[in-house]
């Protein structure tokens, strides 16, 4: 079980080794500038680290500002897809103002092909198993890509 490594009075984030995952936990309902900051103390941490998966756990959060929607999307995402993160889950309250938000960042997100992908899960069993099997993909896809640059395709003899 990975620890803690960082904690403050309004979020905690660790490792996940097992599925090459930053683990981030709201733990109550940030302000916009709690917000801003917990995300940018959560891209520092990724970039210290060699991950490329992304769980954040935001079900103690009810709902977020349209202000903060947009600066995660349009600034703070383009920063973590550039820090390495390659998909992105989020853990939410299973209510319907919950899932209506998550479906807008949602959608938001998949129209802009530069994000990483991103997924909406109503528990961390599902965010990680996803996230796992979003890294075995990205592993079998290396192997393939080292695999057929290695073949000898054509002989110049």
């Amino acid at each position: 079980m990975p620890s803690v490594c960082e904690r403050s009075h309004f979020y905690s984030m660790d490792v996940d080794p097992d599925i090459n995952a930053v683990r981030f936990r709201w733990d109550g309902q940030p302000t916009g500038e709690e917000l801003r900051y917990g995300a940018n103390q959560l891209l520092e941490f990724v970039r210290s680290r060699a991950v490329s998966g992304l769980i954040v756990d935001t079900r103690r959060v009810t709902a977020h500002p349209r202000s903060s929607v947009e600066w995660l999307v349009r600034a703070w995402m383009p920063k973590v897809a550039t820090a390495g993160i390659r998909h992105v889950a989020v853990v939410h309250e299973d209510n319907l103002l919950a899932r209506t938000e998550m479906e807008a960042l949602k959608q938001r997100i998949q129209q802009a092909s530069s994000l990483p992908l991103f997924f909406t899960a109503e528990s961390q069993e599902e965010a990680r198993r996803w996230t796992a099997e979003q890294n075995q993909s990205i592993t079998s896809f290396s192997h393939l890509v080292r695999y057929l640059s290695s073949l000898t395709l054509f002989s110049l003899s």
